[in-house]
């Protein structure tokens, strides 16, 4: 299934991307035959109803193709508001929000809001200082939307 899963993510990012629109997570499994496929999407201006009606009408023709069947199940859903962070390419896209990690050497979370990450390297606004973090040093991450209201 991580072969079905990262063709999704290449297939359907860059239209995704097109439309404003990031993918943050691509799943699939199949169950008695029928694929069910979980994609998780962001937007700056927010996850509506409607936007998750546009995506369904583009992408699914293309999930048709890329998973040769026609009898999938699609769910489409936005990331929520305390996501936990699943993958190193998921701080590039919730660039300038607050988050939380616990990295390998502290068991204290830190807080601050992603400046920049490559993948790799992660940057945090920390107050008024920025740090930078291996994002393999990191062992859990996740969004701290009670930061975005103060």
């Amino acid at each position: 299934m991580k072969d079905i899963n990262s063709r999704m993510i290449a297939d359907l990012e860059p239209v995704l991307k097109a439309m404003g629109i990031s993918l943050v997570e691509a799943n699939a499994a199949v169950v008695k035959q029928v694929y069910n496929i979980r994609l998780v999407i962001y937007s700056e201006e927010g996850v509506t109803l409607k936007v998750c009606e546009d995506v369904n009408k583009v992408v699914r023709p293309r999930l048709d193709l890329l998973t040769d069947s026609r009898d999938l199940s699609l769910e489409i859903t936005s990331p929520g508001i305390d996501r936990r962070i699943k993958s190193a390419r998921e701080y590039e896209v919730f660039k300038g929000k607050y988050v939380k990690i616990l990295t390998e050497d502290s068991n204290d979370w830190i807080s601050g809001v992603i400046e920049d990450s490559d993948g790799e390297i992660l940057t945090l606004k920390i107050g008024e200082d920025k740090k930078t973090f291996p994002v393999s040093s990191i062992r859990k991450g996740k969004l701290d939307y009670t930061m975005e209201a103060r």
